[in-house]
């Protein structure tokens, strides 16, 4: 009967071919990882820019209307803002700026009260990985609700 002699120094192709996978699945993994940190840090990104762009907006509608104008226009598409550019300094990401002013029935004799609505909408370009939707309608929205008052002097 003849047997089979196993060589017992250094590892088998199976073992070796095993240590690899292990090695490729890890290293996936952290790779997997740093991509998804990178594309949630860059929604951070443009969120802190959306958030000054309908900040500044809101803060020029407030003055204007404590100022004296009342005749505000709004286009269906809103204001285009600039919320990412790449290197070269095209542009990426833009958003839309909207508004919505009513004056308030209850403003006094001396005083006009203004319910001011603000809301940024642009296109959330970090929903497009493992585990999350791949829809490339998904917008992403912030808004401002506040008050203005006009003095009538």
């Amino acid at each position: 009967m003849n047997r089979l002699e196993y060589n017992k120094e250094g590892f088998s192709l199976i073992e070796t071919l095993i240590g690899i996978m292990l090695t490729a699945l890890a290293t996936s993994s952290i790779f997997l990882g740093i991509t998804e940190s990178r594309l949630s840090l860059e929604s951070i990104k443009i969120k802190e820019v959306a958030h000054q762009e309908l900040k500044d907006y809101t803060e020029n509608l407030k003055s204007m209307i404590a100022t004296g104008v009342e005749n505000f226009t709004d286009s269906p598409q809103g204001t285009e803002v600039v919320l990412k550019q790449n290197k070269e300094g095209e542009i990426v990401l833009t958003g839309s700026l909207h508004k919505n002013i009513t004056k308030s029935v209850n403003s006094g004799d001396y005083s006009i009260y203004y319910y001011i609505h603000t809301y940024i909408v642009w296109q959330d370009e970090g929903q497009f990985f493992f585990g999350k939707t791949t829809d490339s309608d998904h917008l992403d929205t912030l808004e401002f609700k506040g008050y203005q008052v006009q003095f009538n002097l």
